[in-house]
């Protein structure tokens, strides 16, 4: 608890004036609302201080959002467009957006180029549709033939999520679904030059962010030679990044300790990471609760106490006396809501329930 001590220098009070008491009851008040002010500018100050080097973006292909900027005291607008950031060190990310049929390129330097796509069609015989989640490209061939499917021929070839992946096809054909409507068997279709000049693009480990719309997480991108201080084995990067986006989701990203997940490529399975595509973030997050103490020292005088709190009208103060002392206690954002108890998992449990994408295992359909 900080203590703000206020001390009334004497004066005659045999004749009470009511605007310097106006000043006397208002003026800590004021001195209240800047503390609070510096406590909320502190606090993004330390979360800075954290994330220094880290540049986050949204997940909105025409806007970039450095959080580190926001200087501001709301907790709605603390909670406003946030997301649980897992970083790259690459220079690129891809954000394939199911619902558009479109695959955004996000630059470190703040770029972003589209491109047109047709993503999977569950309608199709022996197919699937395309799955959120986020995966990372773990092969490439510039010419690639398929083993389910007759030995089409797949330029440029990219798979993310187990055999579905980036490629052109024969012919242009095809070209009338890009961007309009799904037409594969699970791959993301792209044009020939657009599909080259992303395969020249993304290295191995390129990040890929698949959503219809909405997701919990999005991705940033650490300091360009940034270089981790600890080694984490497979099983801490999963709990890290399960304990990020459940504590997120339950309105506990401010409260809750936070890591800042430098993701290697290698952790992130051909499935996919869950990123949280039916569970919404909530409006509010928790913020850390600040108690304030303003204490009234009066040399000698007298001020009749009745009269003193009807001057002083209904703040949500609680007011008591120690002799000629009055201790005035504030406690900040008591209008809170008390948070929804939370179910206690264990390790195990985290993982499997926020780190785990099940619907990015695909069926696989055999050569005929």
């Amino acid at each position: 608890m900080d203590e703000i001590i206020i001390e009334i220098p004497e004066e005659n009070t045999t004749q009470k004036k009511p605007k310097d008491l106006k000043l006397a009851v208002v003026f800590p008040f004021v001195l209240i609302i800047y503390l609070i002010a510096g406590v909320s500018n502190e606090a993004v100050r330390e979360n800075n201080i954290k994330s220094s080097g880290f540049y986050e973006i949204s997940v909105n292909a025409d806007t970039s959002v450095h959080r580190y900027k926001y200087n501001i005291l709301s907790e709605v607008d603390l909670s406003a467009k946030l997301k649980d950031t897992v970083y790259t060190t690459l220079d690129s990310w891809l954000e394939l957006r199911i619902d558009q049929q479109m695959v955004y390129q996000h630059w470190r330097d703040g770029r972003t180029k589209s491109y047109p796509v047709s993503t999977g069609n569950k309608l199709l015989s022996r197919s699937t549709d395309s799955k959120p989640g986020l995966f990372a490209i773990f092969f490439k061939n510039a010419h690639h033939r398929s083993s389910q499917y007759n030995n089409a021929d797949m330029y440029h070839f990219m798979p993310f999520n187990q055999g579905n992946g980036f490629h052109s096809l024969n012919g242009t054909g095809y070209y009338a679904a890009l961007g309009k409507y799904p037409s594969s068997h699970g791959c993301i279709r792209m044009r020939h030059e657009d599909v080259k000049k992303l395969f020249n693009d993304s290295p191995l480990g390129t990040l890929v962010l698949a959503h219809n719309g909405y997701t919990a997480r999005t991705v940033g991108f650490a300091p360009k030679d940034y270089i981790p201080e600890h080694e984490f084995s497979k099983d801490e990067y999963k709990l890290m990044l399960a304990k990020n986006l459940y504590n997120i989701l339950n309105g506990n990203y401010y409260t809750k300790e936070r890591y800042y997940v430098v993701i290697d490529p290698k952790v992130v399975p051909s499935s996919g990471i869950y990123i949280s595509y039916k569970n919404k973030i909530p409006e509010r997050q928790n913020l850390p609760k600040s108690y304030y103490t303003v204490r009234f020292i009066n040399n000698d005088r007298l001020i009749d106490r009745t009269d003193y709190l009807s001057k002083s009208g209904n703040l949500d103060r609680q007011v008591t006396f120690i002799g000629d002392t009055k201790i005035i206690e504030k406690e900040l954002n008591n209008d809170e809501p008390e948070a929804p108890s939370e179910i206690e998992y264990t390790d195990e449990e985290l993982i499997n329930k926020y780190f785990k994408n099940p619907i990015g295992i695909l069926p696989y359909y055999g050569p005929k």
